[in-house]
Order: structure tokens, then sequence, then C-alpha cells
């Protein structure tokens, strides 16, 4: 079957897409300025020796079945299945007229998170970084290396920077760029959902003593620009048509 994706006249310009190198790198600049903030202060090594320090120093949540199996395990399979469902529209969409006009951004929709949990995912492979549960200072083996020292010396065996179960929620921000598309009034819905999304599965590992803020933070950045260059690549219709 010969598949080609027909182009759609959206309703935006490119710039809806942060259109000019200033505006592309507001978020960066922003989340440089967060993490400058995390390493000056160590928040890292305070927020988590806090929440270590409150469950009694031994990560009591790490096996909770709430965090471990409800939102860990279920947040994933709900992240997998809604791309199931998205890649089954457009299935159905080339069966389906009415569904025809939203293929491009079906499409969008499953390269979009796709994309974005892959790189996180090949990322955490790369960097090297260990989860706070497997230093010394929090009962594990490895000692504690600031984030930025740690990606400087190019990092261990760690499997943690940045944040892979956030990422199943802020692949999702590829909502926010579809929703720009073909339904302009509910785009804050679709950021909050998706950024409230993240925001639960980080802080659920978080608990669990398998992130630091910075390796959220960094997930949602990755997955942020992934999915909005995605969209412009995708959705933005040129200005000079």
């Amino acid at each position: 079957m010969n598949v080609k994706v027909q182009a759609a006249e959206l309703p935006f310009p490119a710039t809806a897409y942060g259109a000019g190198w200033l505006r592309l790198l507001q978020p960066l600049g922003v989340a440089i300025l967060l993490q400058s903030l995390i390493s000056g202060w160590q928040l890292d090594l305070a927020w988590s020796s806090w929440l270590y320090a409150e469950e009694g120093r031994s990560w009591i949540l790490r096996d909770s079945w709430f965090f471990s199996e409800v939102v860990h395990k279920g947040g994933r399979e709900l992240s997998i299945g809604l791309l199931i469902l998205v890649c089954m529209a457009f299935v159905v969409s080339w069966k389906v007229p009415a569904l025809s006009r939203y293929r491009r951004v079906l499409l969008y929709l499953i390269l979009g998170p796709a994309t974005a949990s892959a790189l996180v995912a090949g990322a955490k492979h790369i960097t090297g970084v260990d989860c706070p549960w497997s230093l010394d200072i929090f009962g594990g083996d490895q000692p504690y290396v600031p984030l930025v020292q740690n990606l400087l010396r190019g990092g261990g065996d760690g499997v943690c920077f940045p944040a892979g179960h956030a990422s199943a929620g802020y692949a999702w921000l590829a909502l926010y760029f579809a929703a720009v598309a073909v339904a302009p009034r509910w785009r804050y819905v679709a950021l909050a959902v998706a950024l409230g999304a993240g925001l639960l599965f980080g802080v659920s590992q978080q608990l669990r003593g398998a992130h630091f803020l910075s390796h959220d933070l960094w997930s949602l950045v990755l997955c942020w620009y992934t999915v909005m260059l995605l969209a412009r690549w995708m959705l933005a219709k040129s200005d000079k048509r």
C-alpha cells in the first residue's frame, strides 16, 4: 500500500511553535538557570536526603504497591496504551473520511511521544548516572557525584539520567502542539495534563529513590524540544504560503 500523508492546511503560522532562535532557546535558558540553582544550592542532595530521612533511611516506598505498581507500572502502561490508541486512529483515518483531515496530527502524535521517550531511554544508557538508591549515602554502594561533575567526567554504569518514567508523561507534551493545530482553545488543558502526568511520575520516582530533581528537569527539557521541533517540521505551515 502506498502510504502518503496528506498535507493539511492548519490554522496557525510557524510562529505558533516558537519560530526564531530567541524563542527556541528560552526554555533551554530557563532549564540552565534552574540547574544552576540546583547545583549551587545542592538541591538534588538536600531534597533526596530529606525524603530518605523521612522514610526511615530505607526508601520504604521503593517497593510500595501504589508507587511501584499503580504509578510506575500503571503509568507506563497508560502511556503505551494511549500511543496504541493513536496508532489505531491513524490506521482508521484511511477508512473514515471524517478522520482523514487529522491524519498528519495523528501521525505527529505517534512520532512525537515515541521519539521523545526513545531519546530519553537512549540518553540514560549514555550518561551513566546512578540513581539515588544506588549511592552509599542512601544505602547503596556508589559514591555521590554532583550531576554536572558526573557528566563531565563521563559518568559510570548507572542508567538514571534523564528520568525515564517522567518522560512517559512529558512525552505527551505533544498533545499541546496537536491541540494548537486542531483545537486551540484546549491547548493549555493539554499542556496541563502532560505536565501534570510528568510531574506525578517524576515525583513518585523521587519518593522511591529512583531519581534526583535534576533528572526530571532534563527529561522535561528533552521531551519538550523533541515534540516542539517535530511539530515545527510536521504541523506548522509556512508564513509565506
